[in-house]
């Protein structure tokens, strides 16, 4: 029988759209081409002398939302006949807002760090006058400010892997880490930043600590997410298996072609070949088991985990 609790000790619950306040849908684009704009850099540096740019979004009939974040000073503009609308907010350097038959345009210094959007219809959007590949770009920014008390972190996104950014200012550190699971890192008095296609899946940090976490400028929401996210990995046998958590599971994102049961706070289940079982949770991992002569790559976010540890 499976069975997903929905909420936790400190008020977190579930959530069916996994990014509450921002576009998540993979989006249709009009202006796609090959990454890079002249002038920009490369997606997530900055430049070496910033520059204003102007960016139109054209609609094509049906609604359609979008957001963006850039490098710095962002301002909402009448460029190329756009219209002004008291619904399409600019929060320090991001921008969300929704277009249909009209125009919207915006001036802003830096690079272009991300942009998504989500419509039945396609959108043009262009940079400078030239096609700004939008498709081309990440979805979204994830910034994490720090307040003072080192807090270390991890999240994992809903698709491929997030990457280190400079974006609102954030540094670029050698001690923070990604893999194909996970990302981790740690704050303390300053920002980290990174650039992600998809959703954010899990996030989880040392409750001793405080941070402030926003996705293109708004807040992230992280308290309503999954703490973590556990990948069970076959190594080309069939592999039985059974872990708990402290909390609760919170969701099933892949199951391999072997059933598995959720009762939660446990799940037993089973992974074959080179097949992937992926679970959302809250809390610890309490235990885990699998026979003696398999050894599937376990990962809790970025983690490594063994049984010998539990």
């Amino acid at each position: 029988m499976r069975s997903i609790e929905s909420h936790r000790d400190g008020g977190r619950s579930e959530n069916s759209d996994p990014s509450p306040d921002v576009d998540t849908t993979r989006r249709r684009f009009l202006a796609a081409g090959a990454v890079g704009i002249a002038g920009l850099g490369t997606f997530g540096s900055a430049s070496a002398a910033p520059n204003t740019h102007t960016l139109t979004i054209d609609g094509s009939g049906s609604p359609t939302t979008y957001s963006f974040t850039v490098g710095d000073t962002l301002e909402k503009s009448t460029a190329e006949g756009a219209t002004i609308d008291r619904s399409d907010q600019v929060i320090e350097r991001s921008a969300h807002g929704a277009v249909s038959n009209g125009k919207d345009a915006y001036t802003f210094t830096g690079d272009l760090y991300s942009f998504t959007f989500d419509g039945s219809d396609g959108i043009n959007v262009l940079l400078d006058g030239e096609p700004a590949h939008v498709g081309n770009r990440p979805d979204h920014t994830l910034v994490i400010d720090g307040v003072g008390t080192t807090t270390p972190y991890s999240f994992t996104v809903g698709t491929g892997t997030a990457t280190q950014s400079d974006a609102y200012g954030a540094s670029v550190n050698d001690s923070d880490h990604t893999n194909e699971f996970g990302t981790s890192g740690a704050v303390r008095a300053g920002t980290d930043a990174y650039v992600y296609d998809g959703y954010l899946q899990s996030f989880d940090f040392d409750r001793s600590g405080e941070i402030a976490v926003t996705i293109d400028g708004k807040a992230a929401h992280i308290g309503k997410r999954p703490d973590r996210t556990l990948t069970i990995i076959g190594d080309g046998e069939y592999t039985s298996y059974e872990f708990s958590v402290s909390g609760s599971i919170r969701g099933v994102i892949q199951i391999d072609e072997h059933q598995a049961t959720v009762d939660s706070p446990s799940v037993s289940g089973a992974v074959g070949d080179d097949g992937r079982d992926t679970y959302t949770y809250d809390g610890d991992l309490t235990a885990l088991t699998y026979p003696d002569d398999n050894s599937p790559e376990i990962r809790s976010n970025d983690d490594l985990v063994t049984r010998n540890n539990y």
